[in-house]
């Protein structure tokens, strides 16, 4: 027995076995016109973007059968869908101008259509258990605090008297955002509250200048900026969670407003949790936890523009025991970095207390697409990076694929893994690089540089080497050392790589303990 259930801007549709969740664009959103989706028979609506559509939806129960149908194409010659592991390039059946995959579990994918002109990400999450929209110890934005759904005026007011008043209740309190959009200026989140962003809603940066605190000057972009939605200092046990969008608007702050905003900061926290929503069009970088400890981000959705420079997806700054797992970072610049930086300097100006080490950071599971790099640390390393793992995630496009970057600082990058990893694609160039690897110190400050110590990649799978040279290379002063490789296998050999030149390492200035294990 089928049952369905709409609403404005979500629906709920269930089939023995399997339960399907798709949330609707919001009013200031267009669907693409590349894509249409059906799940189970359901239509699920697809968004337009800059350079790719997305659909994002939320299931389970069981198996979900999706087809995706390419509208401006009257047949699919070839197609790829990245991660491979998951094996839809096998399962996927054609049929005409339609693609038809089964999806076990809640995933997210890029599917790549031949002479299309558009990849699709699909965003399946695990399903919503939403929270209810009333009652003890809920704060309804709207129907409690007047915020303004329609998206006509700014409803930071609203927002900040919400999130005030779950803090004076205390643990358990959840500020409930209803579908809508919301124009808001800063946000700070205090400590014990949730922010819970239904389906449909939409948090936006507006872009002008006067609804927002000037936080820092970014040089390299010339701009000034904010710290938009922020935690409060020395707070603890936040969470932001849901299947809502947080929209900074990036091509309109960068190019007409001319301010910017970092979207989400966990800022001198501690157990602080994101969990699902969607963060879009960002003008500067994104997803930031910085100087906090004890951060999980699961399910996180980064989805920027592709014409857009510095807009990193995720960067983990000056913090530690921190977990990103089961995300996708979209961005022209890097897509999933670590990084360390002196106080009081163009963005630290905003940060609360002395700079700190970073250490014990694990990103598990992510998808990367970037013009820059995949996976990496740096290029800031003022103080300390140890301890940091990137395992089981991929690499759909970028111009690096995995890389520790020293350019900034003369602090030590030591005790670095990557495992379990895999590179699709690689495009373009960073800085004069294009590889699957790159671990080098650049003099980025003059007479000031740091060494590189013991990394290791294990069990790497190489489907695109790039055009130029892997890099293992210090400069005086500054070392490269101990970096260990074993079964890292290339497409090109159709096998693991026997010798540091079939790894395709031929600059190693300054370096030392470079080997391939057996």
């Amino acid at each position: 027995m089928k049952a369905i259930l709409l609403t404005l801007l979500s629906f709920v549709y269930a089939v023995p076995a399997v339960t399907i969740q798709g949330y609707k664009p919001a009013p200031i959103y267009t669907e693409s016109g590349y894509y249409s989706l059906v799940i189970e028979g359901q239509r699920v609506p697809v968004h337009a973007f800059d350079g790719y559509a997305y659909a994002h939806f939320s299931f389970g129960g069981g198996p979900a059968k999706m087809t995706i149908k390419a509208k401006q194409m009257s047949s699919i010659t070839t197609f790829s869908t990245s991660p491979r592991r998951h094996g839809f390039d096998d399962s996927g059946v054609v049929s005409g101008n339609t693609l038809t995959i089964t999806m076990k579990e809640p995933v997210y994918i890029i599917i790549y259509i031949k002479n299309s002109k558009r990849q699709l990400i699909i965003a399946a999450d695990p399903l919503d258990t939403a929270p209810p929209v009333s009652g003890k110890g809920v704060f309804n934005v709207v129907t409690q605090y007047g915020a303004d759904a329609s998206g006509k005026s700014l409803s930071t007011n609203a927002f900040m008297t919400a999130l005030l008043a779950a803090n004076s209740y205390g643990k358990g309190s959840i500020v409930y955002v209803p579908p809508g959009v919301y124009p808001i200026g800063n946000l700070v989140l205090p400590s014990f509250i949730s922010l819970y962003l239904a389906p449909g809603s939409v948090l936006r940066f507006t872009g002008n200048r006067a609804d927002y605190t000037k936080h820092w000057h970014k040089n390299s972009q010339n701009l000034d900026g904010t710290e938009w939605i922020r935690t409060a200092h020395k707070s603890r046990d936040i969470k932001v969670f849901g299947r809502g969008t947080i929209d900074a608007n990036g091509l309109v702050a960068q190019k007409k407003t001319k301010f910017i905003a970092h979207a989400v900061v966990p800022l001198n926290t501690t157990n602080f949790v994101f969990d699902g929503p969607v963060i879009r069009d960002g003008g500067s970088w994104t997803l930031m936890p910085t100087r906090s400890s004890y951060v999980t981000i699961d399910h996180a959705k980064v989805l920027n523009r592709m014409n857009l420079g510095e807009n990193d997806a995720i960067d983990v700054q000056e913090s530690q025991h921190v977990v990103v797992r089961n995300s996708i970072g979209i961005a022209l610049d890097d897509a999933f970095s670590t990084k360390t930086w002196p106080e009081n300097v163009e963005i630290t100006v905003a940060y609360p207390g002395p700079a700190q080490p970073l250490y014990n950071v694990t990103f598990s599971n992510c998808l990367a697409w970037t013009h820059c790099y995949g996976f990496k640390v740096g290029q800031g390393v003022w103080q300390e990076q140890r301890n940091i793992r990137f395992e089981w995630s991929t690499v759909y496009d970028a111009a690096v694929g995995l890389g520790v970057h020293h350019k900034w600082g003369s602090a030590i990058a030591h005790e670095v893994q990557f495992t379990e990893m895999s590179i699709d694609n690689l495009h373009g160039s960073n800085d004069g690089h294009q590889a699957w690897l790159e671990v080098f110190v650049q003099e980025g400050t003059k007479g000031i540089y740091g060494p590189i110590d013991d990394v290791a990649l294990w069990n790497i799978a190489v489907r695109a080497r790039g055009g130029s040279a892997v890099w293992t290379r210090g400069v005086p002063g500054a070392p490269v050392s101990n970096v260990a490789f074993k079964n890292i296998w290339f497409k090109d050999l159709n096998r693991a790589a026997r010798s540091l030149n079939e790894l395709g390492i031929t600059e190693t200035s300054y370096s030392s303990g470079v080997l391939l294990k057996t």
